[in-house]
């Protein structure tokens, strides 16, 4: 029994140990496995870091794609530029050509050529700003200016646009030749004309502000670096930012781009206008531009003579418009000037120390008179042999007349040394000027009242010599002496004085003055 139960059990064990065994390698082996592959799961399941792999995601702003877009943009708007200019001069001929030939049927092919040549690049000026504004756009998104997503009908670019086309639209046509506008003249009731061409010629001179616009983007400060700077600051990067960037680096050549842009468009739009009362052969002859230039240049400079001025609609719109131009540009010019005569904060501390040696001049100026006022009048008691009489009112009042010039003295000579030590940062330089300006009248209104008073003492003491009597001479001979410490008069800059002496100045050696030896 023993040995069938063994071998029984050892029958049925063995395959039921082996089995565990089995598993246990199998777990084994996965368990290693798993182990062995944990940290190529976890390195690979892990999250890329947005730092490293923000060029690829796009978390950040790729500087050299930005710089590829921009110039892109830039190309574009440089080759709209070119084309804008062409149609304008082609129009500037073709207008020349058929007026000078309007009575004849010469150069009427060439004309047609020209015309069909501007018309053609009105439509690649229209479509070169779509292509433009679009590639703007991709650059706004790649510098993260505006989301991926966005349209070009999302943004204020689509406003941009429109402005422009609105502007380009308008050109001389081959199809309108031959079609009048008729009106009356002004004054004098005769018919007249405009021909549809010239009318047109009239709109499509507002380009010349086009090219100003496409101008300002070709100066140094208009990058893609630039954009970034005015991203973080939160700041619009666009044709009004470069318009107060160039006037504030280049403010004289901006307002003459400006004024050569006005007396061009608005004179040349007079000369349009007025040109339609010219359709005989002696008055085409006879007539130069002059004229329309010296009613455009005194209309833009606010000025208006009245010997010259239009009597056509559109001559009058052209020189209406011309005005508000010419206002704009004439306080534009008033506000450099202004901006430019302004002083520099080094210039407004050499102001300022130039002050303080004018004043240190004026208080020895008037210590020297005061002196000199004291030898005199020593000198004339000496002469006449004469004692102050302490008890008499006039004498008293001018004892104290001289202690309260004793006392502006001090005022003036601490003042002087308050001004060494002070913050010259903390101090406004023009309220500090005021200060000195009315210290400085105040004190010559009093040194003045010091002369007449000398000049009463004088006529005093001749009266008193015609009047000698023995109750004078049994005077009392003791002399006081007079200090200006006895009498205490306060300013009312004081209290402005006394807050000076708590700060002190990093750089008090620019306030520095070493008194003469």
């Amino acid at each position: 029994m023993k040995s069938s139960n063994y071998e029984t059990i050892e029958l049925q064990g063995n395959p039921a140990s082996r089995v565990n065994e089995d598993d246990a390698f199998q777990q084994h082996g996965r368990l290693s496995c798993l182990f062995e592959t944990s940290p190529k799961v976890k390195m690979s399941q892990r999250k890329k870091s947005k730092i490293i792999g923000s060029s690829k995601n796009n978390a950040f702003e790729d500087s050299r794609v930005t710089r590829l877009y921009f110039e892109r943009y830039r190309v574009l708007e440089l080759g709209r530029m070119w084309t804008i200019c062409a149609s304008i001069v082609l129009m500037v001929l073709e207008y020349e050509v058929s007026f000078a030939y309007q009575l004849t049927d010469t150069y009427e092919e060439e004309i047609k050529t020209l015309l069909y040549l501007i018309l053609v690049l009105t439509i690649i000026s229209i479509i070169m700003t779509f292509m433009a504004y679009l590639a703007e756009l991709e650059f706004k998104k790649r510098s993260l200016t505006v989301p991926k997503a966005s349209n070009i009908f999302q943004t204020n670019l689509i406003f941009l646009v429109l402005i422009e086309t609105v502007i380009l639209l308008p050109c001389p046509t081959p199809y309108t030749i031959g079609y009048k506008v008729s009106f009356l003249q002004r004054y004098s009731d005769q018919s007249r004309f405009y021909f549809v061409n010239e009318i047109l010629t009239f709109v499509m001179l507002f380009r010349s502000l086009l090219v100003l616009n496409i101008a300002f983007k070709f100066q140094s400060f208009y990058s893609n670096r630039v954009n970034r700077l005015c991203g973080i600051y939160s700041v619009e990067f666009g044709p009004h930012f470069i318009f107060k960037v160039a006037i504030r680096q280049n403010p004289y050549s901006t307002l003459c781009g400006l004024f050569c842009i006005g007396i061009f468009l608005f004179s040349y739009q007079l000369e349009i206008s007025e040109r339609a009362l010219l359709r005989t052969t002696t008055e085409i002859d006879h007539y130069n531009i002059n004229n329309s230039l010296w009613v455009c240049m005194i209309t833009i400079f606010t000025v208006g003579y009245g010997d010259l001025y239009p009597t056509t609609e559109l001559g009058r719109l052209s020189m209406t418009l011309g005005l508000f131009y010419g206002v704009a540009l004439t306080s534009l010019f008033t506000a450099i000037l202004y901006a430019d005569l302004q002083p520099f904060v080094s210039e407004l501390r050499s102001i300022t120390l130039l002050d303080k040696a004018c004043i240190k001049t004026e208080i020895r100026q008037v210590a020297e008179r005061i002196l000199l006022n004291f030898y005199k009048l020593n000198s004339y008691l000496k002469k006449y042999k004469l004692k102050i009489n302490v008890n008499d009112p006039a004498t008293l009042n001018r004892i104290s007349s001289i202690q309260n010039y004793l006392q502006e003295g001090q005022q003036l000579k601490r003042y002087e040394q308050l001004n060494q030590n002070r913050n010259y940062r903390s101090i406004d330089t023009e309220d500090f000027i005021a200060m000195a300006d009315r210290y400085f009248k105040d004190m010559n209104d009093r040194i003045q009242d010091f002369r007449r008073m000398l000049k009463q003492m004088k006529n005093q003491q001749l009266t008193i010599n015609d009047r000698d009597t023995p109750q004078v001479r049994s005077v009392q001979k003791n002399c006081h002496t007079v200090t200006a410490a006895s009498y205490d008069v306060k300013s009312k800059d004081d209290h402005y004085f006394d807050q000076l002496i708590d700060s002190q100045s990093e750089h008090s050696e620019l306030m520095q003055f070493n008194d003469d030896e």
